[in-house]
């Protein structure tokens, strides 16, 4: 069957260049019926995205599992489509004490093992830490070839990981994918552009997480007081009083651009990220079906030289006001080569 969008090779399948966030499907404080998952999921996978992203902890406190639930009942729905689809599954963390556990690897085989449990004969085709823990690069990995070898998963990926970390897990494992950042918003951290750059040059697909904004890019809230209560985002600087406004200013610029194009300005940042690199997948959710074609449809979108120097030219121009992270989560990030002390789960929605 051929892809109506293009695609990549992650885990020895060929994927769509769009892949599919489920995250907000479950952990939501107003999370979406199961007939209203199902319809958006279905629509993803019918548009050509067939990598999807999921987790241990996308749940709602005291429901960590719940997106793994969904997903065992989507195929028990609609099995044809199981074997259409490439599963990237995180995990790694105690979600009480709020601690990475990578190093542990008793408590990723119990873990590993419980996620098989509620996927049931769906396999886990790539399966990566969210955060590195406080050890050596290199014996984490380890850990993880020594678990893939027990046959838990199939291929191992990556997660908030630069350049030097990524170098040294390389050398232990080859890694099929590594999740980051990756916006409009984002790009201006030299981190994570080296992280981009990186593996574009050795090919390794970047899974590009809130490659909208966290919502900024379609305009899902008109001043910060529209965040629903219980919404992380009420925690991020970048969200919060005047930065939120002085943020909105490169939507501004960006929707004229696509307004000229005949394109939404979602579609264009979605276009631009793309155009990373050759082996770039952005995972933009929704439990909108209209708008899970339309964010997917942005792999054909292409923009020409002078586009691309334009919004480059307003890129060159726009710091964003405020971290993409509440402070005591930023020592977790891409840009720290090891972490250390508490660290937090992302919440991350498109």
């Amino acid at each position: 069957m051929t892809s109506p969008i293009p695609t990549v090779t992650v885990a020895g399948n060929k994927v769509g260049r769009v892949g599919y966030g489920l995250m907000q499907l479950t952990w939501n404080p107003k999370a979406p019926s199961e007939e209203i998952s199902f319809a958006a999921i279905k629509a993803a996978a019918d548009a050509g995205s067939t990598i999807w992203s999921s987790a241990a902890f996308y749940g709602n406190p005291g429901d960590n599992f719940a997106n793994l639930r969904l997903i065992k009942n989507f195929f028990a729905k609609y099995p044809e489509y199981k074997d259409k689809i490439t599963l990237v599954i995180k995990g790694g963390g105690d979600y009480k004490t709020l601690q990475p556990r990578g190093d542990d690897i008793e408590f990723l085989r119990t873990e590993i093992k419980a996620i098989k449990e509620y996927l049931g004969d769906k396999e886990i085709d790539v399966y990566n830490l969210a955060r590195l823990p406080h050890a050596p690069v290199e014996d984490v990995f380890k850990n993880l070839v020594t678990l893939q070898k027990e046959g838990l998963f199939r291929e191992i990926g990556a997660s908030e990981m630069g350049v030097e970390s990524l170098k040294k897990a390389l050398k232990v494992t080859p890694i099929a994918i590594n999740e980051i950042e990756v916006s409009l918003f984002s790009i201006s951290d030299p981190s994570i552009k080296a992280a981009v750059d990186f593996s574009a040059e050795v090919g390794l697909p970047t899974f590009a997480y809130s490659p909208l904004g966290r919502g900024f890019l379609t305009r899902s809230f008109k001043s910060p007081d529209d965040l629903p209560a219980g919404d992380f985002r009420k925690m991020v600087p970048r969200f919060q009083g005047e930065a939120f406004y002085e943020n909105l200013k490169l939507v501004d610029k960006l929707d004229e651009i696509a307004k000229n194009k005949g394109v939404q300005t979602s579609q264009l940042a979605l276009a631009w990220v793309l155009q990373l690199s050759p082996y770039m997948i952005p995972i933009p959710g929704s439990s909108n079906p209209e708008r899970v074609r339309e964010n997917i449809a942005s792999a054909n979108i292409t923009l020409t030289p002078e586009e691309l120097k334009t919004i480059n030219d307003i890129l060159a121009k726009f710091e964003p006001k405020g971290a993409r992270y509440p402070e005591f989560a930023m020592p977790h990030l891409v840009s720290t080569a090891r972490r250390i002390g508490r660290t937090i789960f992302r919440h991350n929605t498109d």
